[in-house]
C-alpha cells in the first residue's frame, strides 16, 4: 500500500467547483506514478524503454463530493499481478473529513513498442508491483 497526498484544485472541477469525475483518473494515475519513483523508477524510464503499458480497462466509483482547495488522499495498491497485466486498485480519501470519496481500478498491458503485442510484465517492473501487493499470491 502506498499514499500520495495532493489537493483538489480549481482544474479538477466541474462548473460548481466539484471534482470532475474522471479526474479520480487523472490523480490514479499521479499516484501510480509516485509509487513507481518511491521505488527508485522514473516513469520517463518506463517510457523509454521497449514496453508500453497501456490502459485496457478502467471503472470508478464516485461516492462523496471534494470541492476545490480539499485534500485529497490516494492509497494505492496492487490488486493483481498476472504474466502481462497488472490491476492497480486506488482509494480516495478526505483526510480532513475521515470520508472515503472514491475508488477506481486500472489495469494495464504490457506491450512492445514494436509489434504491439502483449508481452510478460518485465521482471525489473514485476519486483516493483510485488512491493505494492494487497496480499501474497501463490
Amino acid at each position: 500500500m502506498f499514499i500520495y497526498r495532493t489537493q483538489v484544485r480549481l482544474k479538477d472541477t466541474d462548473a460548481t467547483g466539484v471534482l470532475y469525475f474522471a479526474e479520480q483518473f487523472k490523480f490514479a494515475l499521479e499516484a501510480f506514478e509516485s509509487f513507481l519513483q518511491d521505488r527508485g523508477f522514473a516513469w520517463r524510464d518506463l517510457m523509454s524503454s521497449k514496453y508500453f503499458l497501456p490502459v485496457v480497462h478502467a471503472q470508478s466509483d464516485y461516492m462523496a463530493p471534494l470541492m476545490v482547495g480539499d485534500p485529497l488522499e490516494v492509497t494505492f495498491s496492487v490488486g493483481k499481478i498476472g504474466t502481462s497485466s497488472m490491476t492497480l486498485q486506488y482509494t480516495f480519501r478526505d483526510p480532513d473529513r475521515d470520508v472515503e470519496v472514491g475508488r477506481a481500478t486500472i489495469i494495464h498491458v504490457a506491450v512492445d513498442k514494436v509489434t504491439r503485442e502483449s508481452v510478460p510484465i518485465p521482471d525489473f517492473l514485476r519486483t516493483i508491483l510485488a512491493s505494492g501487493l494487497l496480499e501474497v499470491q501463490s
